[in-house]
């Protein structure tokens, strides 16, 4: 666990790792979502290689070409934007020559997260069913959920639902 990790833990922080109960009792620490970019360096390093990978060697749709463009910028000055052509999106599932990535990318991420306790959660149950990745991506989604509401609920978050009070008029001009 790092340093962020720990005072997250320490003040009950939505982005305090979570833990992962098996039947047995064991214990897995589930690091914050991927996407809070909270894993260890050798976690993290894993994860950008994996991401690496994705978007230079996974399968794409066709590359898209948009031709040149003239455009008007706010003040009416006439622009070309060049002819480009940008590679087309991954096809999901993310796939190499066709075949479908093994193990899948859901899978790798929660194997870079979890490390060594990965096997742990693979030969352990959860309410009697076999342990997957499935269960940390549930932990991860609920993660997600209470930043959308903690967001939703802070008057200071644009487009929340929580009230900002009038501000008082100043003292002096």
């Amino acid at each position: 666990m790092n340093h962020a990790q720990e005072q997250a833990a320490e003040y009950g922080s939505i982005f305090a790792p979570r833990e992962l109960k098996l039947d047995d009792g064991t214990v897995i620490v589930v690091p914050p979502h991927p996407n809070l970019r909270m894993f260890d360096d050798d976690a993290q390093e894993k994860l950008e290689a994996l991401e690496v990978d994705i978007q230079e060697n996974c399968d794409r749709e066709p590359d898209i070409y948009i031709p040149e463009q003239k455009v008007k910028d706010n003040a009416g000055n006439e622009m070309v934007l060049p002819a480009e052509t940008r590679p087309g999106a991954l096809k999901q599932p993310f796939r190499k020559r066709g075949k479908p990535m093994k193990p899948p990318y859901s899978v790798q991420v929660v194997q870079i997260a979890l490390g060594e306790d990965y096997e742990k959660l693979r030969t352990g149950t959860i309410d009697g069913k076999r342990g997957s990745a499935a269960h940390v991506w549930r932990l991860w989604n609920e993660q997600g959920s209470s930043l959308v509401k903690r967001a939703d609920a802070d008057p200071k978050s644009e487009g929340s639902s929580g009230d900002l009070a009038e501000a008082t008029a100043p003292d002096s001009q």
